[in-house]
């Protein structure tokens, strides 16, 4: 089957998906947390710009939401073989468009991409042009930074992004990335707070809260206060 045909299957799919929705596609539940589904992965960062102040600049967008295996992050988890058995894994069907040292992009159709930054460069299972399925394994998260040095520890920098340059990365053009805020992953809806890298994701009744530790009803740490940042794809793959 080509590419082609394959990426029409794809819009189809998110067009049905997002139908009823004209405002905003992207608010449509057509999209999945990009881990493994059996496993609890840690809210740490809520929808955030790549300044480290609380409050962003003046049009930047709040693009990103930061996913770990393992909380809180410390230097210690960076060990290049540390984080073998977490995968980060396909929002959606696509192809991939970027492929390069830590960075995977894959495209959803008509520029829509979601981007995957913060990957072991050894470990990409990608390259550019191949068509992924949702839930398709991309890379183990790291702690590598493709313009050198490190971040404190291995985590996921997932976001939204549209751009029309088939062969460049939405992080080299701050204007194709799209604000968090409102999207939907895995019926987890992102909410933003007034602060930069703090926010939640709710579904129904259940809300989980950005927080650096390790917050969940297995293991209620009291600097946790009642509060809990463990989200888990549902059990169906999305």
């Amino acid at each position: 089957m080509s590419r082609l045909i394959i990426l029409s299957a794809v819009l189809l799919a998110l067009a049905a998906a997002c139908a009823g929705n004209e405002d905003d596609p992207l608010e449509a539940d057509a999209f999945r947390l990009p881990w493994t589904a059996d496993e609890a992965w840690f809210l740490v960062a809520g929808p955030h710009c790549d300044s480290s102040a609380e409050i962003c600049p003046a049009g930047a967008a709040r693009y990103a939401l930061d996913f770990a295996p393992r909380a809180p992050l410390t230097g210690f988890l960076c060990a290049p073989s540390a984080n073998d058995d977490y995968w980060v894994t396909a929002a959606a069907a696509g192809v991939v468009r970027i492929a390069d040292r830590s960075l995977v992009e894959v495209e959803h159709g008509d520029g829509l991409r979601t981007g995957y930054y913060h990957l072991r460069s050894s470990s990409l299972a990608v390259a550019p042009g191949d068509f992924v399925e949702a839930g398709a394994p991309l890379g183990n998260p790291s702690c590598e930074h493709r313009r050198g040095g490190a971040v404190p520890g291995p985590h996921v920098h997932f976001y939204f992004c549209a751009t029309d340059d088939a062969t460049a990365a939405c992080l080299d053009d701050r204007s194709s990335l799209l604000a968090a805020e409102g999207r939907t992953l895995s019926g987890w809806r992102i909410q933003a707070a007034e602060k930069n890298y703090s926010g939640s994701l709710t579904h129904g009744d259940e809300t989980r809260t950005a927080t650096a530790l390790n917050c969940s009803a297995a293991d209620p740490a009291s600097d946790c206060a009642g509060v809990r940042n463990d989200v888990t794809p549902r059990q169906d793959g999305r």
